[in-house]
């Protein structure tokens, strides 16, 4: 991780050439295969080459983000989640205007912010959604971004009271958030992507939080029976399950 840190450093002045897409084409096949660490490794290569590529960046952010999502160890997500950031930010400054930038600036300042604790979480739910909602704005039908708002819509609705009071304390006035939107986010999730595990998921815990039962049964088991792609999926097929069962 001290090495991206390091190549991050680099500057603008080394390369001006956009990296041409076959180059990628190694590290999109490991990926393919859920084969992360080594697409990471291989994203990192072409940084000493690519320095100034704002989709290198990018990829490498939803890297590390891919590889700490396959574990619930805290320690691995403090590994991947702050470079993944850093990351993020690369590209961002090199293309404010790239939807994915955005996107995984986005994704990656929340995760920080959980691991920081509910302050940090609380203040950094503001930047999840300016640039969750760019991204949308770039991009409407990319069903990553669309389930990233549903579950900031989710997550500020569910906030606890102690939190709630912390939220009024960091802004004057609260984001509005409600568990009606975060079910229209994991629809058109589903719409975009009907084949990703976590959409179904949520839409599922969301239902359960708008006291809708039978509906939330029937997408908790469509998460269980649906084919998991990587860890990441059989951690959550294991919450829908664990959820079936007190419903």
């Amino acid at each position: 991780m001290k090495k991206l840190i390091l190549l991050l450093g680099i500057g603008l002045a080394v390369s001006l050439f956009s990296i041409p897409l076959e180059d990628f084409a190694k590290a999109d096949s490991l990926r393919d295969i859920n084969e992360y660490n080594s697409e990471l490794e291989e994203l990192i290569k072409l940084v000493e080459i690519y320095p100034n590529d704002h989709e290198l960046y990018w990829r490498i952010a939803q890297a590390h983000f891919d590889i700490a999502e396959q574990t619930d160890d805290e320690e691995i997500h403090k590994e991947h989640f702050y470079p993944g950031f850093e990351a993020a930010k690369m590209a961002l400054e090199l293309a404010p205007n790239s939807a994915r930038a955005n996107h995984w600036y986005a994704v990656l300042i929340g995760k920080i912010g959980i691991l920081e604790g509910t302050k940090q979480k609380i203040i950094n739910s503001y930047d999840v959604e300016i640039y969750g909602l760019r991204a949308l704005e770039l991009d409407p039908n990319y069903d990553g971004t669309l389930h990233l708002m549903g579950q900031w819509h989710y997550k500020l609705a569910d906030l606890s009271w102690f939190e709630r009071t912390i939220a009024k304390i960091v802004y004057e006035t609260p984001p509005k958030a409600s568990f009606e939107e975060a079910d229209t986010f994991f629809r058109k999730a589903i719409v975009a992507k009907p084949d990703e595990v976590r959409h179904y998921l949520w839409l599922g815990k969301t239902l359960l939080k708008l006291k809708n039962k039978e509906e939330a049964k029937e997408f908790l088991q469509k998460t269980i029976e649906m084919q998991p792609f990587d860890d990441a999926d059989k951690l959550m097929q294991k919450e829908a399950e664990k959820l079936l069962k007190k419903v």
